[in-house]
């Protein structure tokens, strides 16, 4: 090997090193972007010439290259932000993107989301997030992945009342009598107010008398104001429904349930005929203590629009709405691969998979081996920025060296010209 072959080896070393420092500084400088996977470099040697001929064993080097730049996917660490939209995977997986101008699709770690102006779930490049949508229900989920969507402009609509469910204890030690709709409140000895929803999501307030009419027996009349009825005139009661409920003398209920709580001929102001309405008393008792409900429920609910959103561990993005009712909109897909280390980086966060990589295997979160969702929360960059001064200075030095070489060579080289 000449001199000169020195120049050159050493020149492939400061070359090697230059791109290691190059890398060292862009993984300082994004130690505190959030979703950064910091990357390391791997040198390996150059094979020049054999110094026994063709079928010698003895091969001299002629310098280094880089073989490699491998991204380092340790989990980073978690941290909150408070944006209720920003996400971090606790474990395996990446969000996957899409790019709807050109529907190439790519994945990422950095989970700092919001939703645009037209309801897309995005990144801060507006590539909306991929996932499964449930159907109008929000119970079944349609296993198709695509563009999440939250539709903050639709209406939730309504649901009639169909069902009522109460639970309450009517106090043995009254004197029975006999229930007057002219005078409710004077001749019942307990009444509850319930609204209903009739099928334009309009409530209606009905109360429901409970009356003691003989040793274990009640009269229940379910009764409504004149100016919620068509025809009906405000302060007048009108029947809506009516029945009886018996009990034991251990004070338990014996009346089969349900029983039907609309046995009137009712057409609200609205025009809308009311609907036929199934109550279930069950659990109801009959004890000497002062009559209470324990609990009252029923399924209608008026029409609204969505108030706010969260999102689960299991990735699904849950509408809350103006009415109360909350409802399933979306749930987020996770991508794993089976190289990791054949992604390639494509900027911004994001990663393109590759022939090396692997076709993108999909699951939910928490199913497949992937990773649980945090809401409201960041992963930070994995870089370690004690490590990585470390390389710095072992890289500095490295350069160093092989400059030295340069300049013991060219010292070399001017004793060998000086010879005559």
């Amino acid at each position: 090997m000449s001199i000169t072959s020195s120049f050159y080896s050493a020149l492939s070393g400061m070359d090697s090193n230059s791109v290691a420092m190059q890398v060292i500084s862009d993984n300082i400088s994004n130690v505190n972007t959030a979703g950064f996977k910091g990357s390391s470099v791997h040198f390996e040697d150059l094979l020049g010439m054999s110094l026994e001929g063709v079928s010698g064993m003895s091969r001299l080097g002629v310098g280094a290259s880089v073989s490699s730049m491998a991204a380092s996917f340790t989990q980073g660490t978690l941290v909150t932000t408070g944006v209720g939209t920003d996400l971090a995977i606790n474990g395996k997986g990446f969000f996957i993107v899409e790019d709807a101008t050109t529907d190439e699709r790519y994945y990422t770690r950095a989970g700092n989301f919001h939703l645009d102006k037209d309801g897309y779930f995005v990144n801060p490049n507006g590539f909306r997030v991929q996932g499964y949508l449930f159907d109008p229900t929000g119970t079944r989920l349609i296993e198709t992945l695509s563009d999440i969507l939250v539709d903050q402009t639709s209406m939730f609509p309504p649901a009639v009342t169909a069902n009522v469910n109460m639970v309450l204890n009517l106090n043995s030690a009254v004197t029975p009598t006999t229930f007057d709709i002219t005078d409710p409140g004077g001749t019942s000895h307990y009444s509850t107010a319930l609204p209903v929803y009739d099928s334009l999501g309009q409530s209606h307030a009905v109360t429901i008398y409970f009356t003691n009419t003989a040793p274990q027996t009640w009269a229940w009349n379910a009764l409504i104001d004149g100016s919620e009825v068509s025809g009906g005139t405000a302060g007048t009661p009108q029947l809506f429904g009516t029945g009886s409920i018996a009990f034991d003398t251990a004070g338990s209920l014996t009346t089969a349930m349900p029983v039907s709580l609309y046995t009137g001929a009712i057409t609200f102001s609205n025009g809308v005929a009311a609907s036929a309405i199934s109550a279930d008393f069950a659990g109801t008792t009959q004890f000497g203590a002062p009559s209470a409900v324990q609990s009252l429920q029923q399924d209608g609910y008026s029409a609204g629009t969505i108030s706010g959103m969260s999102i689960t561990a299991e990735g699904n993005i849950v509408g809350n709405y103006t009415n109360g009712e909350i409802r399933n909109i979306a749930r987020l897909a996770l991508a794993d691969f089976p190289s990791l280390y054949g992604l390639e980086r494509a900027g911004s966060l994001l990663f393109r998979a590759t022939p090396d990589s692997g076709d993108p295997l999909i699951n939910k979160p928490g199913e497949g081996g992937m990773g649980n969702l945090y809401a409201s929360m960041l992963e930070e960059s994995n870089v370690d920025l004690a490590a990585e001064f470390i390389r710095m200075i072992i890289t500095q030095r490295a350069y160093q060296a092989n400059s030295k070489i340069i300049s013991t060579a060219d010292e070399m080289l001017a004793q060998l010209i000086s010879i005559k």
